[in-house]
């Protein structure tokens, strides 16, 4: 892949479509390029899409040097995932130790008839997380499977309770739990496992937002005190926004701030954020 012309983000998207779908071509892939909620994305024939927005991400955390290669593994994943197909089924052990959960937004949701509404704008999917992608599982292959959905959600959230934190960190009384993984904002999904894990007591719950997949910030009400609680956590949400300049990776999660109640219940704060 050339330099292209400019270094921003379009540029970029842009520029790898074109190489990866000259480059699936010549090994007899069809690729098209789409523009689906999460962003643009390549539709891969017969097989899914990949998003494009999760390669610019890729590409944009390193130097020009190293698009090339970085292109080449995406290009890999591709010709692997497509070739696996018509390989064997994965056996129940290799799916319940690569079985995740992960937040998506609702209205991405189209598809997965199983998937579990977590708010009203948010719905909890299932995915396999293989070393060179994330596969999402749709109706189709969650049959397909054998395994009866309850048990993948049950094993799913455990892979994703323990999958690394990368850094905790605290700006204004607002604690950010990030790391370079798809699946930090599902670990809201068990809230008991995750404050047990940070150690953290919440007996009158908790104020959270989860502004991209691999971001969780929190903070704890104060009694009395709950609408500068809010105001705060708003503000530095406000930070992680695209208007702000900021570029969420994988596209932007939830704008919205929640309340996690200690009988496991979850109320939005700041209204309903979903397109009409």
């Amino acid at each position: 892949m050339t330099k292209p012309p400019s270094m921003n983000r379009d540029s970029i998207l842009n520029g790898a479509a074109g190489y990866l779908m000259e480059e699936l071509q010549c090994r007899g892939i069809s690729a098209q390029p789409v523009l689906t909620e999460g962003g643009k994305a390549l539709q891969i024939a017969g097989q899914g899409m990949l998003s494009m927005e999760n390669v610019a991400d890729d590409l944009m955390s390193g130097s020009v040097a190293e698009w090339e290669p970085r292109l080449q593994r995406w290009l890999e994943m591709v010709v692997s995932t497509v070739e696996s197909k018509t390989g064997a089924a994965p056996s129940r052990e290799e799916v319940m130790a690569q079985i995740r959960t992960r937040l998506i937004p609702a209205t991405d949701s189209h598809g997965y008839a199983y998937a579990r509404q977590f708010t009203d704008d948010l719905a909890l999917i299932l995915c396999l997380d293989f070393p060179t992608h994330v596969e999402k599982l749709t109706d189709e292959s969650i049959v397909d499977l054998g395994i009866a959905v309850d048990e993948l959600f049950a094993q799913g959230q455990q892979n994703t309770n323990v999958e690394t934190i990368d850094e905790m960190f605290d700006e204004d009384d607002v604690h950010f739990i990030v790391g370079d993984t798809m699946y930090v904002a599902a670990k809201a999904a068990d809230m008991p496992a995750l404050l047990k894990h940070l150690g953290v007591n919440a007996p009158d719950g908790l104020l959270f937002a989860v502004p991209n997949r691999e971001t969780l910030m929190y903070r704890v009400p104060t009694p009395g005190d709950g609408v500068a609680d809010l105001i705060g956590l708003s503000q530095l949400l406000s930070s992680l926004s695209p208007e702000a300049g900021y570029e969420n990776p994988g596209g932007v999660l939830s704008n919205n701030i929640y309340y996690w109640a200690p009988d496991g219940s979850i109320e939005p704060q700041m209204g309903d954020f979903r397109e009409t």
